[in-house]
């Protein structure tokens, strides 16, 4: 898949989550693990399972 879209595709998704006052979820794919949670007041996390336990750390958006 062309990667501008999907960068353009995942914009549009968070958008539209946060202007209904959602969280937005989407795979975490700089890393190849995880989930970026980005909450309605804008913070991001990233959540990953270790040891069978979520845990969520502070996340920067970054350029793949």
């Amino acid at each position: 898949m062309n990667q501008e879209k999907l960068k353009q595709f995942r914009r549009q998704s968070i958008e539209k989550a946060l202007s209904a006052g959602l969280p937005a979820y989407f795979l975490d794919e700089c890393e190849d693990e995880g989930v970026i949670r980005v909450r309605p007041g804008g913070a991001a996390e990233r959540i990953v399972i270790q040891q069978g336990r979520a845990q969520v750390e502070p996340f920067q958006c970054r350029a793949c």
